[in-house]
């Protein structure tokens, strides 16, 4: 195996004391943080208060709140709402199970993923914010807490809206529900913070260093949490951009004007070691149940794209094809790279997974406790940045700059030192497009018609931008899933079938957010209420509503 993101990973010693450092937060926390729980009203109950917990417990603490704050990535969860929810939105990933596959979510499933966020993500984290604030000499870790925060809760609130923020954690009887709107600008505020905090910290300690090896990321880097924070404010200023202009606008150019992570030295990984959860990918990778999608094939084949063989390996040869009747066309699948057809008609295709191409080498199975996983890529910045400057706003380059940029610093990503810099600028130059997938039984034409090169069409630049935006996210299936619903772009194909009678694919609808827990209507009812009420454009709590910043209809 070649090019991993090894440099994220720490030594065996270093690993070791990571796991003290959680085991100490066992014997420090409450039932609720390390327990397996479903109770999400658990998440507000005083006697789930962390009272024993201090100072110096912040690291263990940190550690956990990271670790649990990915808990969508590893294990059962990554099952639950990775597979069940952000993969085959986003259009990455094919799944073998038909029902979320045809837009009938397992809403049992994304309840449990909405609990464990809170119970076990945003809970220790409040208490490091309520440690740190009741103690001197604590405001970086303050910081890098509230941006982790920040982090966590953009991923709930754009995935069901309304949500508990403020008083999250607080312990109190009734949390209440807030808009997203009033969130987001929370979370503006929060970041703000944050960076001017930590940025005056620095200054006067250019050796600061906050919970160390409790940090699974940056290992106690405020340099680079800064650029975390002020990347991630770029990214909420780019998802209001088309409800909330002028505001949007403001925020991006307070970020850009800052450093943000712009190289591969600063993406954001999450080491997993030798701890009891890893990379969720690897952990399902030989389900064979995730498969390249038509719209990757016919984007990735298209463009000759170099990131092609890491995002996904080539089918391989295997007995199922020596199967009486299976179809020839599939058998000549093997050796090459394909795309299953998402939201495919019928059980039955369910037995010609094989014939698809399976995750990339790094994500094997025997890598779960080796293979980081993937946080926010750096690339995305510069994706970021092409999309301001291409709406006008100052982001200290050209639309086309960052959109080139973004392409090297991606593609780098994924193969190191195995690629040439003219073998990227090639790629950059090409006017090489999409190819139809010749997916069987189905037999779509190119999914778009753009190439790599830079258009002199200002609306096909920002198709270029949000695609290969698109590829760069991947496989960060939340956000990509987020940012195809407020741009509706790239032009993946659209699914087959709908099992989801609120989902009418003949009106061009799709998924835009989840609903309710229903642990939340039992204990919160009243709260719930509001919160439906506080969403956009209706007062239902369905699938189909549009979240504040999606602008589109869903359906004609």
């Amino acid at each position: 195996m070649t090019n991993l993101k090894l440099r994220k990973m720490k030594n065996i010693t270093q690993i070791k004391k990571r796991l003290y450092l959680i085991v100490s937060g066992i014997l420090f926390g409450s039932v609720l943080l390390f327990s397996c729980t479903d109770d999400f009203t658990k998440y507000n109950s005083n006697k789930n208060q962390l009272e024993d917990v201090g100072p110096k417990q912040l690291a263990a603490l940190f550690s956990k709140a990271q670790y649990e704050g990915c808990n969508w990535l590893t294990t059962d969860n990554f099952a639950r709402m990775s597979i069940g929810v952000g993969l085959h939105l986003s259009g990455f990933n094919t799944i073998a199970w038909l029902p979320p596959e045809q837009n009938e979510l397992k809403k049992g499933w994304y309840d449990n993923g909405f609990v464990k966020m809170y119970s076990a993500g945003v809970h220790p984290l409040q208490r490091i914010l309520s440690i740190t604030s009741e103690n001197e000499g604590f405001d970086a870790e303050h910081s890098v807490a509230l941006i982790w925060k920040v982090f966590l809760m953009h991923q709930l609130t754009d995935m069901w809206g309304p949500i508990p923020y403020s008083k999250a954690g607080s312990g109190e009887e009734v949390i209440p529900y807030e808009s997203q709107r009033d969130i987001y600008y929370f979370m503006f505020e929060d970041l703000n913070t944050a960076v001017t905090t930590l940025n005056a910290e620095l200054q006067a300690n250019a050796n600061l260093s906050t919970f160390g090896e409790g940090d699974l990321i940056y290992n106690g880097d405020v340099s680079k949490w800064i650029k975390f924070a002020n990347t991630m404010h770029l990214r909420l200023a780019i998802r209001i951009s088309n409800i909330d202009p002028a505001k949007a606008k403001a925020e991006a150019e307070i970020a850009a004007a800052g450093e943000t992570m712009d190289t591969n030295a600063d993406d954001a990984f999450l080491a997993v070691g030798e701890l009891d959860r890893g990379n969720g990918i690897p952990r399902i990778e030989a389900w064979y149940s995730n498969l390249m999608t038509t719209s990757m094939e016919s984007v990735l084949k298209g463009y000759q794209d170099p990131r092609m063989q890491e995002f996904f390996s080539v089918v391989g040869d295997n007995d199922v094809f020596d199967t009486e009747g299976y179809p020839e066309e599939l058998i000549a699948n093997i050796g090459g790279y394909h795309g299953m057809t998402s939201g495919f008609e019928s059980p039955s295709e369910i037995n010609y997974f094989r014939s698809y191409s399976n995750f990339g080498p790094r994500f094997k199975s025997e890598f779960q406790y080796v293979t980081p996983i993937n946080i926010l890529h750096s690339a995305e910045t510069h994706f970021l940045k092409a999309e301001g400057a291409w709406r006008g706003w100052s982001m200290g380059g050209s639309a086309e700059s960052f959109y080139e940029k973004g392409i090297e610093v991606s593609i780098k990503q994924w193969r190191e030192d195995q690629i040439s810099q003219d073998s990227i600028q090639n790629y950059i130059n090409s006017s090489n497009i999409p190819i139809a997938p010749n997916n069987y039984g189905y037999y779509d034409s190119p999914m778009t018609d753009i190439p790599v090169k830079f258009s002199a069409d200002s609306e096909k630049q920002y198709e270029q931008i949000m695609t290969q935006k698109w590829l760069a996210l991947f496989p960060i299936s939340f956000e990509a899933w987020a940012e195809y619903r407020r741009t509706r772009l790239p032009n993946i194909y659209a699914k087959k079938n709908s099992a989801n009678a609120d989902i009418d694919l003949s009106r061009g609808m799709i998924v835009t957010r989840l609903t309710y827990s229903d642990n939340e209507k039992a204990s919160q009812p009243e709260e719930v209420e509001k919160a439906v009420q506080l969403l956009a454009n209706g007062n239902e709590d369905v699938v189909y509503l549009p979240l504040w910043w999606d602008v589109n209809s869903n359906g004609n």
